[in-house]
């Protein structure tokens, strides 16, 4: 459970409250240059029914406990830009990443801006949602203090919301897994309807999606092409969409074992991303280490976060491309992605494995908490400054063998371009798979640093 100390909280202008034909929610946001009026989005929903079922599956995961039975945090954030509007959170175990990017086909605007908002999805919202039809003509506007859903008169209450820091951790941690993720299957819906009931009914550990006659089925047993899916029970979050998607397409990365699903429909995408087993969370995972061990993107981030400014406008890009932006930046595409990483790391920058590119949010944090939302990275930093770190050879710019003193012990590290080790007991448990240990990282910062002789 996440203690005063670890909470980021926000403050809320008033509370939700019921206006003639209008419901207004509160919310915590971060007002870019961009808004109007204090509004970055108004305007109708195409398809009110559907968007409000993809909303409330989003609900449904973003409320559920598929292992770790911490109190979830309820409030998805929504993000809105000059073409998509995206609804993101995590279940409360922080083991499955829900997306909903609405494109422009969803949404008849009469305002549209960009900016980012934490909303709640209380009980009287839910229900609010589950109520709306086919028929109805449902607006939505996002602002600096609010967002609202006209249709009925009814009342709501809303009360300031904390926000865990495990969440942010989260956020950060499952882009990197989103941008090693590669599309291995496309499904039509009806396909996958017998693959949830066999996943609800077997197994929560590892198994192993192959294809028999065109049909998706589980395995216990590994085989040539099969992709591995763990916790697959969690699928069941993406039953009641089905009905409405076109296709649903699985994307994997092979090495981590994360695996995601996405129901498509010809104006939406709706993303679960699951952790590699039912017991892992993407809060813990440290994948974004050994980037920010690295440290060239310190005096980058700055310039990337200007950059990605429109013409000065404030008006943030639509879509991030590493490539380009290292071209702007006059360095490699390396290290632009170790400068977005420092900024998803304090939940600036997302990532989108269907584009392959990232995206931004604008969410109200200070950059100077990414390094003390990162315990391992503050130890390394300690152990690097402290004369701790001795480079024993260095056979190339890319490899070294190294001594790290950790307390009254030696540990040895290999750095190595397919893989670095160590000799520490964290180590020796993980293997690599929850991100580099502190003497790993304490190595690298050191290496980075001194010359080749």
């Amino acid at each position: 459970m996440a203690t005063a100390s670890d909470e980021l909280v926000y403050g809320y202008r008033f509370s939700s409250l019921i206006q003639q034909d209008r419901i207004r929610f509160a919310a915590a946001v971060n007002a870019p240059a961009t808004v109007v009026h204090g509004i970055f989005f108004d305007g109708h929903l195409a398809y009110p029914r559907e968007t409000a079922t993809m909303l409330l599956a989003l609900s449904h995961i973003v409320r559920t406990h598929f292992f770790d039975a911490r109190p979830p945090q309820m409030d998805p954030i929504v993000t809105t830009s000059r073409t998509l509007m995206r609804w993101e959170g995590f279940s409360g175990c922080c083991g499955a990443y829900a997306r909903l990017d609405l494109d422009e086909n969803a949404l008849r605007t009469a305002v549209r801006g960009s900016g980012t908002t934490n909303v709640d999805f209380n009980a009287e919202m839910l229900s609010h949602l589950s109520s709306i039809g086919r028929q109805d003509e449902v607006g939505m506007s996002v602002s600096t203090d609010a967002v609202e859903v006209r249709r009925n008169a009814q009342s709501l209450t809303e009360k300031r919301v904390a926000l865990p820091k495990r969440w942010l951790k989260g956020l950060c941690e499952v882009q990197v897994y989103q941008s090693r993720l590669k599309l291995c299957q496309r499904f039509t819906p009806a396909m996958i309807v017998p693959l949830m009931q066999n996943a609800s009914r077997g197994t929560d550990g590892v198994q192993y999606l192959t294809t028999a006659g065109n049909r998706p089925r589980l395995a216990l047993r590994q085989s040539s092409k099969a992709v591995a899916i763990g916790g697959a029970s969690r699928l069941s979050a993406l039953r009641t969409l089905l009905p409405l998607a076109r296709e649903v397409s699985l994307y994997a990365d092979e090495e981590s074992g994360v695996h995601a699903w996405v129901a498509e429909t010809p104006w939406a995408r709706f993303w679960l991303v699951l952790s590699p087993t039912l017991q892992r969370g993407f809060s813990g995972e440290g994948q974004v280490l050994e980037s920010l061990a690295r440290g060239q993107w310190q005096d980058r981030v700055d310039l990337v976060r200007d950059l990605l400014s429109s013409q000065g406008s404030g008006e943030p890009a639509e879509t991030i491309d590493p490539a380009e932006l290292a071209a702007r930046l006059g360095s490699t595409t390396a290290d632009a992605r170790d400068a977005l990483d420092a900024l998803a790391t304090s939940g600036l920058a997302g990532f989108d494995a269907q584009s392959g590119y990232y995206f931004q949010r604008q969410l109200p944090f200070d950059l100077s908490r990414l390094r003390k939302s990162q315990p391992r990275l503050e130890s390394a930093e300690k152990l690097a400054g402290a004369g701790s770190v001795r480079i024993v050879n260095r056979p190339s710019c890319h490899e070294a063998d190294v001594e790290v003193a950790s307390g009254d012990v030696v540990y040895f590290v290999r750095l190595r371009p397919d893989g670095n080790r160590c000799t520490c007991p964290w180590f020796s448990r993980h293997q690599g798979e929850r991100g580099p240990c502190k003497h790993v990282l304490a190595a690298r910062m050191v290496v980075d640093q001194t010359p080749e002789e």
